[in-house]
């Protein structure tokens, strides 16, 4: 699990500690709209976390996959430095 995603879980459980009964508030700007399929496995668990943490489900779903994409851009960010020094290495070998 990214850091992203770690980060968003401790904000629910912060949340959740604080007022176990209230509504878990979730603040997410829209950037692009997005339908993805869920399977039946992936819809039980987010009923299950939405329960937990007494939030709206599609809600709960958005920052998950929010959470998610954070941290596949940093990992991404990592691998085209990498292939930016391999290429800057490449080119030096050329000349």
């Amino acid at each position: 699990m990214g850091l992203a995603l770690k980060t968003l879980l401790v904000e629910l459980e912060t949340q959740r500690v604080g007022n176990p009964d209230a509504m878990v508030e979730l603040s997410l700007a829209v950037v692009r709209t997005l339908e993805v399929p869920l399977d039946i496995t992936a819809c039980r668990e987010l009923r299950i976390l939405a329960h937990v943490f007494n939030g709206d489900q599609t809600r709960l779903a958005a920052a998950v996959l929010r959470a998610a994409l954070v941290d596949i851009q940093e990992h991404l960010d990592d691998d085209l430095d990498l292939l930016a020094a391999d290429a800057r290495r490449s080119i030096d070998s050329c000349s």
